[in-house]
């Protein structure tokens, strides 16, 4: 253990996939709890949605009718969503650790790690998405997600920030092209005058 505060301490990129396992746990125990799908959310939404009939039999018979379907259709969607999620999650953390694994010591190399965080970051996004389309689409808690999709945003951003520390790799490697390095000088200068 170090003796330096943890509050104190660097950030390490190996975090950020410490902490793509820890939403994969999370999301894994949202996919066993249905993505927080709840019959007491549906009956209310129900209810809003037959309040104006008056007659009490028709809206009694409305509601029965709505509950049924859209109960039928909550539980199709969460099995039709499951395994994107899933497999959304789990990519996040494949492109990251697989990025790790490349220490660029040529240009191809750095390009390669850089196509996987930008993966791992597309991953990221089409996750927030699914999880829009959900919380949008079923009768749930809508503040699971909201947590949920913070902790994605994290994660997007943490590999953001890998990918612009990688421009380190650029002044060390041998076969940058000279495109590359006359625009790493600007913007080198142009952090200067900052």
């Amino acid at each position: 253990m170090s003796d330096i505060p943890k509050s104190e301490q660097s950030w390490s990129p190996l975090e950020t996939q410490h902490l793509c396992y820890k939403l994969r746990r999370r999301i894994n125990s949202e996919l066993l709890f249905s993505f927080g799908y709840s019959d007491k959310h549906l009956i209310k939404y129900i209810a809003k949605l037959t309040e104006s009939i008056k007659d009490r039999k028709e809206r009694n018979k409305r509601m029965h009718d709505l509950y049924e379907q859209m109960s039928a259709y909550s539980h199709w969607l969460i099995e039709a969503e499951r395994d994107d999620v899933a497999s959304l999650t789990r990519d996040i953390a494949r492109h990251l650790r697989k990025a790790n694994t490349i220490w660029p010591t040529y240009y191809s190399e750095y390009c390669e790690r850089r196509v996987e965080l930008d993966r791992a970051r597309e991953a990221c996004n089409a996750l927030e998405d699914e999880l829009q389309y959900l919380a949008e689409s079923l009768p749930a808690d809508k503040n699971r997600y909201t947590s949920i999709v913070l902790d994605v945003e994290e994660i997007f951003n943490k590999i953001g920030a890998l990918r612009s520390a990688d421009n380190r790799f650029l002044d060390t490697l041998p076969d940058v092209p000279p495109a590359v390095m006359a625009r790493r000088e600007k913007e080198k200068q142009r952090n200067k005058k900052k």
